[in-house]
């Protein structure tokens, strides 16, 4: 797969983890980058172990277009497939990174 990085996830990524030097978080996207890129598609990615060791999951209701995962116990990367909504996992074969929330989920 193919990743492409919006504006907002560089700026989120260089103002809450690279300036506030969190390696440990750094070295995670990192990895999780890896994984997203090792895939063919969202299927494999969906069906891969991994994806539970990086807390990779496909969000309900409201936000059904938007997949995160799990940097730390504090912070989340929002993801979303580039295509049109009903996804066909099988032809999404590149995906977005929207931004890194670390809001929602108190002091960490």
């Amino acid at each position: 797969m193919k990743i492409i990085e919006s504006s907002n996830y560089k700026k989120d990524l260089k103002k809450k983890i690279i300036n506030k030097h969190m390696h440990a978080e750094e070295t995670r996207i990192r990895s999780i980058k890896e994984l997203i890129l090792d895939s063919e598609n969202l299927k494999l990615l969906m069906l891969n172990p991994l994806r539970n060791i990086y807390g990779i999951s496909h969000k309900k209701e409201n936000l059904k277009e938007i997949y995160t995962a799990r940097v730390n116990s504090k912070i989340r990367l929002y993801m979303k497939p580039i295509g049109e909504y009903p996804y066909n996992e099988i032809e999404i074969t590149s995906i977005e990174f929207l931004k890194i929330d670390d809001t929602h989920y108190g002091e960490g």
